[in-house]
């Protein structure tokens, strides 16, 4: 039985790529997809964020069963933001105990569903073994001990230490104590290298696994570099940072006697977490959230509850807004709908969701079960008008234009919490601005429910198993898992 390596590209996109392939610039992936199977057109997780991405793609579900809604959330329960070390700005206002914090141990401890289940949890009751190199969403069976740089130790005051699951290997950079991380150069471990949460910690790490003569049956490697470059240089410039990705990825086949040896070998799988929007130049490609909802009182990062009517959690292209208190939802959608930059404001009202275009004021209303039946396979009830989420008919079946599986992500994501709550996304070349958060003006930038952000490339060699098709990250759960199936 092959063995299985998953490499997780942040914000790889489909045009792109494409783009390298004409100019033959990424050999290795280009290998990979003449020896395997490509698709432009999978379908990521809504808000197209790396926390909601990854739980997605290791349960399985989307949020509304996962529970972990975003980058960012309002914790009400808590009555605290929660932020997975967005923004270092945010960090300062929310204090870093408390981000590291979610992200080194509530994530995967609290907040994650333990109604789902992951793929190393998964494999480990199949007998297989599992490796989770810098992957933010791990959790596993077995325990393993947290080590905080010195200078994060000292930060934090010592107290975020601890244990956290994952599988028998894991790590997060210099964050974990580890028998990989003990052997790896401390040139790839320091502050300037992130602590180790890079593509050449991650590469260094597979590489030394399939050098061990015990390499997992199944490795999950992120690699965040390219997400970083297009952030600051735009998607309409990203083809160099994707040069680095592959020669990254041609290290790893180069620890095989050939490249298709390595395929002899292995099962290689290789996608994005989301895409990436170019944002315009100018202040007018920043929604100010603050500004437009002016007139309600704002809690803002570093304060307590208290007199508020509306917490923003900022998703960059994708916000939720928690009214506080009923009366403030309506009056919230009505002003946030008088700008026609933003593109979708949603809600949930009675068992499904209702969804008004900003600046027309056009609504649609959905919700699951019903006579409608969308090409992935799923049931609905739609009411109201179907251009607001580019719906069409066609051979009996929905099918979906700008925003794809637009109803379960809407869906799933709305109903994370069990509160009440408002999406808003952003058009094509806008981002929302929030005190504090930051902003990407003529870069890259991700986070809505747009095609721009949703589609991702993914390549599949090594197998003919047959794959879900038209296919999505919440599938390559059970795609993975049928691969060690007798």
């Amino acid at each position: 039985m092959k063995k299985v390596i998953l490499l997780l590209v942040d914000s790889l996109m489909p045009g792109t790529l494409e783009d390298a392939f004409r100019h033959r610039t990424v050999p290795a992936l280009q290998f990979l997809t003449e020896r395997g199977r490509y698709w432009p057109d999978c379908v990521t997780v809504f808000p197209t964020m790396t926390a909601s991405v990854d739980s997605s793609l290791l349960t399985g579900v989307y949020p509304d069963r996962h529970r972990v809604p975003g980058l960012i959330w309002y914790d009400p329960d808590r009555k605290t933001i929660v932020n997975y070390m967005n923004g270092w700005k945010c960090v300062k206002k929310l204090g870093i105990v408390s981000c590291i914090r979610n992200v080194l141990y509530d994530l995967n401890e609290t907040h994650l569903s333990k109604e789902v289940t992951t793929i190393f949890e998964e494999l480990d009751v199949r007998g297989k073994t599992s490796a989770a190199v810098n992957a933010m969403v791990h959790r596993g069976g077995k325990k393993h001990p947290v080590r905080l740089s010195p200078l994060a130790d000292f930060l934090t005051q010592y107290r975020l230490r601890g244990e956290i699951s994952g599988p028998e290997v894991l790590t997060l950079g210099a964050l974990t104590k580890t028998e990989m991380a003990e052997g790896i150069p401390k040139r790839l471990m320091g502050a300037g290298q992130f602590y180790g949460i890079t593509d050449s910690f991650a590469v260094h790490v597979v590489q030394t696994l399939i050098r061990s003569g015990r390499q997992p049956d199944f490795i999950l490697a992120y690699l965040p570099d390219n997400d970083h470059k297009v952030h600051k240089q735009n998607p309409d410039h990203a083809e160099t940072a994707l040069i680095g990705v592959d020669r990254k990825i041609q290290q790893i086949l180069n620890m095989f006697g050939s490249w298709d040896e390595a395929l002899d070998r292995c099962v290689f799988i290789v996608t994005g977490d989301h895409g990436q929007s170019r944002i315009g130049n100018g202040e007018s490609f920043q929604i100010d959230l603050d500004e437009l909802l002016g007139n309600f009182r704002i809690l803002q990062l570093g304060e307590t509850v208290g007199h508020h009517d509306l917490v923003v959690a900022n998703n960059e292209r994708m916000a939720y807004v928690y009214p506080l208190a009923d009366e403030h939802l309506g009056e919230a959608v009505k002003q946030l709908a008088t700008d026609s930059r933003l593109d979708l404001i949603a809600w949930k009202e009675r068992k499904g969701v209702r969804v008004r275009e900003g600046g027309s004021g056009r609504e649609i209303y959905f919700e699951r079960g019903g006579r409608i039946t969308d090409l992935y396979g799923s049931s609905w009830t739609v009411e109201g008008e179907w251009n607001v989420l580019d719906l069409r008919q066609a051979g009996g079946r929905l099918e979906y234009g700008d925003y794809p599986d637009g109803l379960a992500r809407l869906y799933g994501a709305l109903f994370s919490q069990p509160v009440p709550m408002i999406v808003a996304t952003a058009r094509p070349r806008y981002e929302l601005k929030t005190r504090y958060y930051p902003t990407h003006p003529n870069g890259g930038c991700h986070g809505s429910l747009h095609k721009y952000d949703s589609f991702v490339p993914l390549i599949i060699a090594g197998t003919d198993h047959p794959v879900k098709e038209p296919p999505r990250l919440i599938d390559l759960k059970s795609f993975v898992v049928e691969l060690f199936e007798p």
